[in-house]
């Protein structure tokens, strides 16, 4: 698919990739979505953190994208590096992509917290000041052309990091 920005923050990240390849021959660009890890203020700490605290929660249920876990995408980063070929590369966990509350729910299903909190929500109701897309899944189609095995299944990925992040038992023994 070609790029398609719908915002001028996407159009910004569209115009740094065509400049840095124009100015950089080797240049090697990664686009991934739905980040996830330890640390920082990500979606899904954020929904793992505040449902510890027993807070309701909104997730939007018309927006897709496909979950990646940092430690898989960080991997994949040091392995296009190693192999030096330069071109445009979509780095995400295998596996269909979902909303943002069916990936809320699953993280809160696999930590054993109250679902019942999670309140699904259309993008539109969040009244954002600028667009975002409907739909940013992507699949891993070029690397797995250059020989780099899958990255793990975004449920797998996202079960080491429930178990890793959530004070709950239930996590412990996934």
């Amino acid at each position: 698919d070609q790029p398609n920005p719908q915002s001028v923050y996407g159009a910004s990240k569209l115009e740094g990739e065509r400049r840095t390849q124009l100015a950089y021959a080797r240049t090697v660009v990664a686009r991934t979505g739905f980040v996830f890890g330890p640390g920082g203020s990500n979606f899904l700490s954020t929904i793992i953190e505040r449902a510890g605290r027993g807070e309701r929660l909104k997730a939007i249920t018309d927006a897709y994208g496909t979950p990646t876990y940092a430690p898989d995408l960080a991997r994949r980063l040091r392995e296009l590096a190693q192999l030096d070929l330069p071109g445009t590369y979509q780095v995400v966990n295998a596996g269909e992509g979902v909303s943002y509350a069916e990936f809320a729910r699953a993280a809160l299903d696999l930590g054993g917290y109250a679902s019942g909190n999670l309140e699904s929500v259309a993008m539109g109701s969040l009244n954002r000041p600028a667009p975002r897309p409907r739909n940013s899944r992507l699949r891993c189609l070029l690397s797995e052309a250059i020989g780099l095995a899958p990255l793990p299944f975004w449920q797998d990925s996202l079960r080491e990091f429930v178990a890793l992040n959530s004070p709950n038992e239930v996590a412990a023994k996934g």
